[in-house]
């Protein structure tokens, strides 16, 4: 009995998170100054190397003029690294950059952890969902060399009939218990 209570208790972890490698992701950038909107979207496939060079055809090299920007995605992390002089994020209503589209159905973020040379920019400025991370970018100014990295936590979503499967044997045992 102990012996089955032990696999049960085991079977949750058995599920795998999966990572962002060989996955399209969503890059938006989002400025809103009084009637000035503008949002881009990028539709990147994540591999080896960085995904989003400044200067290149994508849609946030457009709104991120320096041409020393870059973003590279790797299994569980988000990297954006300044390599020019030094600039400004206008302090406006919106100004920051979203990731959305991250990871499958099979996997969540969970926490997000986040390492930066960029004064100002501390975990107050992450919001993350299920499946999306946003970094709000108002009034900073990056240095050269600037940097930030985002750390995705993430779980397994167990699959229903996994879970079904545990629920039925835990009422099983307690049934047994019983008698």
């Amino acid at each position: 009995m102990k012996k089955l209570l032990a696999v049960a208790a085991l079977l949750p972890t058995l599920a795998q998170a999966g990572g962002l490698l060989d996955s399209t992701v969503n890059v938006h950038y989002h400025f809103v100054d009084g009637a000035q909107t503008v949002n881009t979207l990028d539709k990147i496939v994540v591999g080896a190397g960085a995904e989003l060079s400044c200067s290149s055809s994508a849609e946030l090299c457009n709104v991120l003029t320096a041409p020393t920007q870059s973003l590279d995605f790797s299994e569980n992390a988000i990297r954006y690294d300044y390599l020019g002089s030094g600039a400004d994020f206008l302090n406006v209503q919106h100004n920051r950059f979203q990731f959305t589209s991250l990871y499958g159905d099979d996997t969540v973020i969970t926490g997000v952890q986040l390492s930066t040379n960029i004064a100002g920019l501390d975990a107050s400025r992450i919001t993350f969902g299920e499946h999306m991370v946003k970094v709000d970018m108002r009034a900073l100014h990056v240095d050269a060399n600037a940097y930030f990295q985002l750390s995705l936590v993430t779980a397994p979503v167990p699959e229903p009939a996994s879970a079904a499967l545990l629920l039925g044997g835990l009422a099983l045992i307690a049934a047994r218990r019983r008698r």
